[in-house]
């Protein structure tokens, strides 16, 4: 189970992901600060922008440079200010200043049932664990893109591509599996 105080290398290495709260604390939600390098983030380039079901997820600067995109738009967000991404939204954000940029996230549940947050959380987890074993790619620091299709493949609610990228996620998924790149890790998952 993921605590506060829990600190990840994910989604990518550069960046970190701090628990903050669990629906233990809150009832519905995760709170979570995020760190980005200059130039990090996910979703408006690299990486691309992606959406979840199942939760919305509000962010509110602390600390840098941040420009969000909400679908189509995209702009800049103060400190001051906070960013709601509704459930299914195709979203990102990326760190435009010269230093590190600091974001708290809710990760909020819009319905009963299963928690696809809870499934975002161990997801994270498991790229975490892989980046700090070293299972990654030289190139990006990530763990290899067919080992990651596997990954996304099983947590659909968690993360939805869009576009292209979604449309070959299958693919790639099955390729990852037939060179043995598995999507359950028990001894990573909290």
């Amino acid at each position: 189970m993921v605590r506060p105080g829990t600190v990840l290398k994910a989604p990518h290495p550069t960046e970190s992901i701090e628990v903050l709260a669990t629906p233990a604390e809150t009832g519905d939600r995760y709170r979570v600060r995020l760190t980005a390098p200059p130039g990090g983030g996910p979703g408006i380039r690299g990486r691309g922008p992606h959406s979840h079901s199942g939760l919305v997820e509000i962010f509110r600067p602390v600390s840098g440079e941040m420009v969000a995109r909400l679908g189509h738009q995209t702009w800049h967000v103060a400190a001051s200010e906070e960013v709601a991404v509704p459930a299914g939204a195709v979203h990102g954000f990326l760190n435009t200043g010269p230093g590190l940029l600091v974001v708290d996230v809710d990760l909020v549940f819009t319905a009963p049932g299963p928690r696809p947050t809870a499934d975002l959380m161990t997801f994270w987890v498991i790229v975490d664990r892989l980046i700090r074993d070293g299972h990654t790619d030289a190139r990006t620091g990530m763990p290899p893109l067919l080992q990651l299709a596997v990954l996304l493949r099983r947590f659909p609610e968690a993360f939805t591509q869009p576009g292209a990228a979604g449309l070959l996620l299958g693919p790639l998924a099955f390729l990852g599996r037939l060179r043995g790149y598995r999507s359950a890790f028990p001894e990573y998952e909290p």
